[in-house]
């Protein structure tokens, strides 16, 4: 992806975050994610790269739990951001995450199984990532990963199916493709100010997951339902009614 693309989709997942979607709204239905982004702080990284992050959260929610390892910043969402989008992640530079996480389909990407940078299908579908922070697990069917720094090593390194295509064989490429993009040295080291060398793989990871517990979503109309400000039609009401009752046992 030339860097120029890589700015212009930056700049326009910045612009859709300031708005509802309403393809997600369509999607992902009254308890899906039809608004993004209330946990985007403002960007002051232009002015100060290092600056630290402040949560600007819905009513009732909680500040997300953050590793005492991978402290949020401005400047770590902003390069993860960009990591997120960027095809050069991947093994044979043809896949970004956002190739199974598009924001317009509430960051899944619609497909019963996901295919992964060779062609290769997946065993399962790409869970959602709006208020991923708040998740308890992170996939389907590890209960044990439970931290998106591990998480994301399953996308980028795994081999059966592969996802990203980052293996023994070309990590070391990879990472080299990213330092020698203009783009990314300063992004590191705005980042990772402490570090002399803040180009690993590493703080990709620690960067993608800083992202990743920055797409909060609280706008939907559910959210909108619980402090009044819309209405649940009948039918939606009902299936409030049945998730959080004992007949379905939904929230069980």
């Amino acid at each position: 992806m030339s860097e120029h693309r890589l700015m212009s989709e930056h700049r326009l997942f910045s612009l859709k975050l300031s708005v509802t979607s309403a393809l997600a709204g369509a999607l992902a239905g009254v308890f899906g994610l039809s608004g993004c982004g209330g946990g985007q702080a403002p960007d002051t990284s232009a002015a100060d790269p290092a600056a630290s992050w402040a949560w600007t959260l819905p009513n009732g929610f909680p500040v997300a739990a953050v590793p005492a390892d991978n402290p949020m910043s401005a400047a770590k969402v902003d390069l993860g951001r960009f990591l997120f989008y960027d095809k050069r992640l991947s093994g044979n530079g043809t896949q970004a995450c956002s190739g199974c996480h598009f924001q317009g389909k509430a960051f899944t990407d619609g497909l019963a199984v996901s295919r992964g940078s060779t062609g290769e299908s997946t065993v399962r579908n790409a869970q959602a990532l709006g208020n991923v922070a708040y998740s308890p697990t992170l996939t389907w069917a590890n209960p044990s990963l439970v931290a998106l720094e591990r998480q994301m090593e399953v996308p980028l390194f795994g081999e059966n199916p592969v996802e990203m295509g980052i293996n023994d064989g070309n990590k070391a490429a990879v990472l080299q493709r990213l330092a020698d993009a203009a783009l990314y040295p300063p992004k590191f080291a705005a980042a990772y100010p402490a570090e002399a060398n803040p180009v690993t793989w590493g703080n990709v990871v620690k960067a993608i997951a800083a992202f990743e517990r920055s797409l909060i979503s609280g706008n939907s109309k559910y959210d909108q339902a619980s402090v009044g400000k819309a209405v649940l039609t009948a039918e939606e009401q009902r299936g409030k009614d049945l998730f959080f009752g004992d007949k379905a046992g939904c929230t069980q």
